[in-house]
This record gives C-alpha cells, sequence and structure tokens, in this order.
C-alpha cells in the first residue's frame, strides 16, 4: 500500500513539472488573447487606442510623415509577425538535434477474476515513466529542415524591408499628389480671380458705353466656368487629403487633413519645399541596382534557396532513420531501466516519398521561373519610371517657357482690352492659357517627385530627401515668374 502512494507521488510530482513548465508559455498566449478582445467584439472600438484620441502632425517633415506611417501602418505589423512567425520556425525546425525527454503518467483497474466473474475482484495499477530518445542519424533531414527554415525567416526580413519601401512609396505617391493638387487649386483661383477682375471690367466699361452687353454676359460664364472648375480643384484636394491620411494609417476619428499638412497660403510657392533628390541613371543601371538592393528580389531569391533545400529534406527522407531510445518507471516493476536502438525505414508507401521529391523539384522550379518573372517586371517598372521621371523634367522646363509667355501674353491682352484693342474673345484665350500653363508646370514638377518616389522604391534605395528654401511667394492675384523653379 505504502509502495502504491510513494510510487503515486513520483507520478504527482511528474503533473506538477509539466504544469509549471507550461505556466509561462500559457500566461503568455492568455495576454495575447487579452490584447485582441477588444477586435472580436461588433461594437466600434479602435484596437490598441483610446477612441477619439486625435493626433497633431502639423510642421512634420516629409521625412517625419514617413516615420510615422512605418509605425502606424498594420501592414508593417503583420510583416513583422510573420518575421518571428519565421523565427519560431527555425526553432522547430532544429528540435529534433536535441534530446527529447518525455514524463507520463496514469493510473487504471481491471478485474482479476478467476472461474467465477466478480465485480469485487479489482486490481489497481499505477504507471509513471521518463524516457528519453535521441536521433543518432537522420542523413541529412534536420539539416535540410533547418535551411529551409533559415532562408524563409530572410525570406520573410526581405519581405518586412519591401513592405517599408511600399509603405514609403505609398505616402510619397499621396504626400506630392496632395501638394499638387492643393497647387492646382490655387491655380484655378488665380483663373477665377482674372475671370473675376475682368468682368468687374467689362462692366465699367460697359457702364461708360465703351463695351458691349455680350462682354459683359461672356465675362459672367467666363466667371461661372472658373468656379465651378475651383470647386472640382478643391474636391480632388480634399480626396487627396483622405488618400493621404490612409496612406499615415489614420482614421477618421484621429485626425484630419488640418492635423497632418495645413494648406500653405500659396501653393504654388510653399516656404520651404521639400523634395526627393534628382537621380539621372538609365532603366538598365537601375536594374543592377535593384538586383543587389531591392528586398522583393532578395525575398524571391531567398524562396528560392528554400526551395531547393526542400529537395534535400526530400531527398534525404528516403533514407532510413536511426535513434536511440532510453526509459526509467518509477512504478511497477518498481525503478525498471531500458534502452534500445531502432531504425525505420519505410519500404513501400504508395510512391508518396518519390512523388514527394518530384513535386520538391517542380516548387523549386517554380522559385526560379519567379525570380526570373520578377526581375523582367521590374525592368518594365524601371523604364517606365525612368521615362517618367526625365519626361517630367523635359516638360517642367518647356513649362516653364509657356508660363511667362502666357503671363505676357494675358498682360498684354488685358491693357489692349481696356483700350479696346482687345475682344472678349482674346481675354477668355489668353487667360485660359495662362491657367493651362501653369497647370501643366505644377502636373510636371509633381509627376517628376512621384517618378522619383518611384524609382526608390524599385530599385531599394535609401531615400535621399533635399530641402530647399523657395523664391519669396505672391499672392494669388500675383503670380511670380520663378514659381516651382
Amino acid at each position: 500500500m505504502y509502495g502504491m502512494f510513494f510510487r503515486a507521488g513520483y507520478l504527482w510530482a511528474g503533473l506538477v513539472f509539466l504544469f509549471l513548465a507550461g505556466c509561462e508559455t500559457m500566461e503568455r498566449a492568455h495576454r495575447a488573447q487579452q490584447s485582441v478582445a477588444a477586435a472580436t467584439n461588433d461594437t466600434p472600438v479602435v484596437v490598441g487606442r483610446t477612441p477619439g484620441a486625435r493626433v497633431n502632425l502639423t510642421g512634420r517633415s516629409f521625412v517625419e510623415l514617413v516615420e510615422f506611417a512605418m509605425t502606424n501602418r498594420p501592414s508593417l505589423e503583420t510583416a513583422r509577425l510573420s518575421v518571428s512567425n519565421a523565427a519560431l520556425s527555425v526553432v522547430d525546425a532544429t528540435s529534433d538535434r536535441y534530446l527529447q525527454m518525455n514524463l507520463s503518467g496514469g493510473y487504471s483497474q481491471a478485474t482479476a477474476n478467476g472461474s467465477h466473474f466478480s465485480w469485487h475482484q479489482r486490481r489497481g495499477k499505477g504507471t509513471s515513466d521518463i524516457s528519453f530518445d535521441l536521433l543518432l542519424v537522420d542523413c541529412g533531414r534536420i539539416d535540410a529542415a533547418e535551411r529551409r527554415a533559415r532562408e524563409s525567416l530572410v525570406a520573410a526580413r526581405r519581405d518586412l524591408e519591401d513592405a517599408e519601401f511600399a509603405v514609403f512609396d505609398d505616402v510619397a505617391q499621396s504626400y506630392f499628389t496632395l501638394l499638387m493638387n492643393d497647387a492646382l487649386l490655387e491655380v484655378a483661383r488665380t483663373n477665377e480671380y482674372q475671370y473675376s477682375e475682368h468682368l468687374r471690367q467689362a462692366e465699367l466699361l460697359h457702364s461708360a458705353g465703351e463695351a458691349q452687353k455680350l462682354d459683359v454676359l461672356k465675362a459672367r460664364v467666363d466667371l461661372s466656368d472658373a468656379r465651378l472648375a475651383m470647386i472640382s480643384a478643391s474636391n480632388d484636394v480634399l480626396t487627396a487629403g483622405a488618400e493621404f491620411l490612409r496612406a499615415l494609417g489614420l482614421q477618421a476619428d484621429r485626425a484630419s487633413r488640418a492635423d497632418v499638412l495645413a494648406i500653405a497660403a500659396d501653393s504654388l510657392i510653399a516656404k520651404e519645399r521639400r523634395e526627393l533628390k534628382t537621380t539621372h541613371f538609365h532603366a538598365e543601371d537601375g536594374l543592377m541596382m535593384a538586383r543587389t538592393n531591392a528586398p522583393s528580389l532578395r525575398a524571391l531569391r531567398a524562396r528560392l534557396r528554400a526551395a531547393s533545400a526542400e529537395v534535400d529534406y526530400a531527398v534525404a527522407d528516403l533514407l532510413p532513420k536511426l535513434s536511440l531510445s532510453s526509459a526509467f518507471s518509477f512504478a511497477d516493476p518498481a525503478w525498471n531501466w531500458s534502452w534500445g536502438l531502432g531504425a525505420i525505414q519505410t519500404v513501400l508507401d504508395g510512391f508518396r516519398k518519390r512523388t514527394a521529391v518530384d513535386r520538391a523539384v517542380v516548387a523549386m522550379n517554380s522559385a526560379r521561373v519567379a525570380v526570373e518573372e520578377a526581375e523582367q517586371s521590374l525592368s518594365r517598372d524601371l523604364a517606365v519610371a525612368a521615362s517618367t521621371r526625365d519626361n517630367a523634367r523635359q516638360s517642367l522646363e518647356t513649362a516653364k517657357t509657356e508660363v511667362e509667355q502666357a503671363k505676357e501674353n494675358l498682360e498684354t491682352v488685358i491693357e489692349q482690352y481696356k483700350l479696346g484693342d482687345a475682344s472678349r474673345v482674346d481675354f477668355t484665350d489668353a487667360a485660359g492659357s495662362y491657367a493651362a500653363a501653369l497647370g501643366t508646370r505644377v502636373k510636371a514638377f509633381y509627376a517628376g517627385q512621384i517618378a522619383e518616389a518611384r524609382l526608390i522604391r524599385l530599385t531599394g534605395m535609401v531615400p535621399a530627401i533635399s530641402s530647399k528654401p523657395a523664391e519669396p511667394a505672391g499672392t494669388y492675384r500675383e503670380i511670380d515668374d520663378d514659381e516651382m523653379d
């Protein structure tokens, strides 16, 4: 009787050991469940944040806005979790390399009847064992699994870098698009002011008998069209502002456009223009940089190496395994120790292992094709981005001349109209040409900045920011010739 309780004590001690060993892991998992509990509810609660807590990013530079997005975008958190998961896979892949220990225990009863059956003749038996297993020969399985897991970890880290470049590109695209729409709204205001002034002049001349009623009516129509264009430009600004907030990872209850990037008093000339440094490399040079630096290509090459390791594992799985086992029992018969060697070799499995090798080879070839396809796609994207950058640069130079000519022509027509030497059609054409030239210059400048951001994303270069002050700005009533230079 005492021996049974003594052996049961070993059993309970083993169970307590198992319980304590898993307490930390269980507590960590429980805390993780509590952190996502709010997301499981259907109530509109902002996960991990105080509902309604607002942010203020006014005055932040472009670099600071990108850094904010890096800490606020869920896509990056997803990529970081993938890295953590890949790191745990490395631990799993190498676990069979070490000594395995198992502790087991139990208690059972069975009847011990002779010639007569009785429910009361029962015998109890407790079991309590500790066993050890060590894999001696695996023919390369663990090494191949470890290489596969480590290359998958490298790919996950490269995916994280690629996600960071994607966030940079997303923020840059929306940032420059927003500034472009701000400037185009300023162009629309400039155009509306010109038509408003023309209407005032037409009414004065008509009251003095020096202009026809049709001139006044035409000026009113032109002013209405200019105001509609200004409303459309204002809507574009609102849309671009919402897209910029999304790129930063901000919801509507946390920030508005005014909390992030205030509209400049004169958006055609900001007090300090922050722009990406100008590049001059060709598409083929960009492809060479991308092959070395681009995280997307490096991730695909890591996956190709992981697929090659998978082939090694499938081949090794065709060979036998040899392991050493040992066990120590605390129950009847008491203190019994045993050991043995075991070998496993599958003889007939319906060609599953052979097919696994072929499937691994196919997967490896698919990974190789994915690298080649990505390089071809990247080459095309680099050619388009470099061409867009160069065309925008040329368009900007041409647009500067057009703005100067259109402004001089508009000023001449205004003076001629006052003297009665120009018609209402001449003013409409001149004002429209001036607004179109301003808009072309704005679009060309920011198209170049957007292309520079895309080249950074494609090549994997470290972003280079250049900040330089602009020329003193006038109001939208008096546009300087050196805007956007």
